[in-house]
């Protein structure tokens, strides 16, 4: 009996091989990219901004060195800072969905961050997130909700 629960479990195992999350990776590894969107954000008062980032591609991660933001239609953004270090991460098997880490001192001096899970339009090199929350770094502020945020990165390809 134990050699047949052996044996079926290598052709289990076997069967399931093809069917594995396969590896995403970003190309052209090695190179500078920059971006650059507008988000709509609120915590205590809803805020659009357009912001700007240059970042360097390894296989999984962009990791952004520079970013900067500016009004998108609405002077609050002034008082909006970038927070932490951001980042965007590759998800295993979901060559359409993208992990991007990043944070922002609010107007109300709240600051936010963390990862939130967008949509990536690859044809169009656009990443999408609607609806996600940004929870805040000190205990007792309000977490930052991403109403609607579009990247573009013109030059990041995800395989």
């Amino acid at each position: 009996m134990g050699k047949f629960v052996a044996a079926l479990t290598a052709s289990v195992v076997a069967l399931a091989m093809p069917f594995a999350a396969r590896a995403q990776s970003f190309s052209p590894v090695g190179a500078t990219v920059s971006g650059d969107g507008q988000m709509w954000i609120s915590q205590s008062m809803a805020t659009t901004c357009n912001f700007g980032f240059i970042g360097s591609v390894s296989s999984s991660t962009l990791h952004i060195s520079s970013r900067s933001m500016s009004p998108g239609g609405d002077f609050n953004c002034v008082f909006m800072t970038p927070q932490g270090i951001w980042s965007a991460a590759t998800v295993p098997g979901d060559a359409t969905k993208i992990d991007i880490t990043l944070g922002f001192n609010t107007i109300t001096n709240e600051p936010c961050y963390g990862t939130v899970r967008g949509d990536w339009d690859n044809a169009g090199k656009i990443l999408t997130i609607n609806g996600a929350y940004l929870w805040p770094i000190n205990a007792g502020d309000q977490p930052c909700h991403i109403r609607t945020m579009d990247i573009f990165i013109a030059d990041l390809n995800l395989s």
